[in-house]
């Protein structure tokens, strides 16, 4: 009879222990397949947040170009009439000079600063916007709110590179100029002679350049 009670005994322990270790064993497996969907998890988030930094990311600034040099043309006015347009950019300022071809006594002069905000070239005078300008490719254009247009500029070039002085400096020219209405020209050259010319003179003028000279 005691043989029966303990094997008995030893039966029920049997049975009661199985169950216990199948419900460790599947909540170890749970616990693993939780913290690996939670790792997934983490690593989709990360990425997520890296591909919105990326599309949030601030385009980079613009800056306008800054303009150097003579520009020039010519700009429809009232009538049919046009308007000489130049305008020489220093690094901080400017000189714009607007002529009213025909007339007399028509040219106006402004000188003040400029600054390049906002794809614009703003200019002042006396902290008083005068005009602005703005790049069309490696072409600067005049922007006009009269007309709300834009006209393209020719740049000048200097006259120190300019192939006709540049062979009339290599024929002795100290200065040589040229201008309209009516066309003339003068050459002085470093033998002290000065020459004008008309296109009305039968033959151009010819004089001595006289050297101021110094009395002690």
């Amino acid at each position: 009879m005691r043989a029966w009670e303990l094997i008995c005994c030893f039966a029920l322990a049997a049975c009661g222990s199985g169950p216990n270790e199948v419900a460790v064993t599947t909540t170890k497996t749970a616990d693993t397949a939780h913290n690996t969907l939670t790792q997934v998890s983490a690593t989709n988030t990360e990425n997520s947040f890296a591909k919105d930094t990326e599309s949030l990311a601030a385009p980079p600034v613009q800056m306008t170009p800054r303009p150097s040099g003579v520009y020039r043309f010519l700009m429809p006015y009232e009538q049919g009439k046009k308007i000489l347009h130049t305008i020489a950019f220093y690094p901080t300022t400017y000189r714009l000079q607007e002529e009213y071809p025909g007339r007399k006594d028509s040219v106006v002069i402004t000188e003040g600063t400029w600054a390049a905000s906002e794809g614009f070239i703003w200019l002042y005078k006396d902290q008083i916007l005068r005009g602005r300008y703005t790049w069309k490719g490696d072409t600067l254009q005049y922007y006009s709110p009269r007309l709300k247009q834009r006209f393209s500029m020719t740049q000048l070039s200097p006259a120190a590179a300019n192939e006709t002085w540049q062979t009339k400096k290599k024929e002795g020219m100290l200065v040589y100029g040229v201008g309209n209405e009516p066309f003339w020209s003068v050459e002085v050259s470093d033998k002290d002679s000065m020459v004008l010319s008309m296109p009305d003179w039968k033959a151009p003028l010819s004089v001595k350049r006289l050297l101021a000279t110094s009395w002690s």
